[in-house]
């Protein structure tokens, strides 16, 4: 039984230092993150986001559609009245 019982409290030992480990990775992972963000901390890090443009014929789709919308609800506004 002794035997057993120094397996069941190793385990548990393993348990409780496995649950410290991730607790420290996370800290470690939001201190890096921390560092990107403010200057003072660490090396400043920029992120670049790209913008998506739109084709010449995408916009033109686009409006004609909005101005579409428009005249419709400039005509059932006017039937309202």
């Amino acid at each position: 039984m002794a035997f057993k019982d120094l397996i069941r409290g190793l385990r548990q030992t393993e348990q409780h230092l496995l649950k410290q480990l991730e607790s420290v990775r996370g800290a470690i992972s939001s201190l890096e993150l921390g560092s990107a963000v403010s200057p003072a901390i660490g090396a400043r890090r920029r992120i670049v986001r790209t913008r998506r443009r739109l084709s010449a014929k995408a916009r033109a789709a686009i409006s004609r559609a909005q101005k579409a919308r428009w005249a419709k609800q400039k005509a059932a506004a006017g039937k309202k009245s």
